[in-house]
């Protein structure tokens, strides 16, 4: 359970999957079952004024599976590091540029570079 957690937080929130994410208002997320606190999406959804929708799965391959069958507009996914080149290497992700944001500066240098995204072009590190 901790490996799994650990490569799944250590720096999976990908953005994006491929096709036209959702926006005004809205932020669809594509995550583990209860790995996102309500309470959290409550203050967020208030303090941003935005409607959240959780789509939550069980495994890395049930997730996979619902993208490859048309499963999309999801701005937010979460899956794990060892399925990070299968969703790249197949056109499932958007190249979002994490890397190029104002606040990646923050970012440790050794979660920079990851065999799974190297240079941070699709993911970010998430906790």
């Amino acid at each position: 359970m901790k490996a799994r957690l650990t490569t799944a937080l250590a720096g999976l929130a990908m953005i994006a999957t491929a096709g036209a994410a959702h926006a005004d208002g809205e932020l669809n997320i594509f995550n583990w079952g209860n790995y996102t606190s309500p309470e959290m999406i409550k203050k967020f959804e208030e303090q941003y004024k935005v409607k959240v929708t959780i789509t939550d799965y069980d495994s890395n391959d049930a997730a996979l599976a619902k993208v490859r069958a048309g499963g999309h507009g999801f701005d937010i996914v979460v899956p794990s590091a060892n399925f990070m080149p299968i969703w790249i290497n197949e056109g499932l992700l958007l190249e979002s540029r994490p890397d190029q944001m104002e606040n990646f500066k923050n970012v440790d240098e050794r979660w920079v570079n990851v065999d799974w995204d190297m240079g941070r072009h699709y993911s970010v590190p998430w906790q």
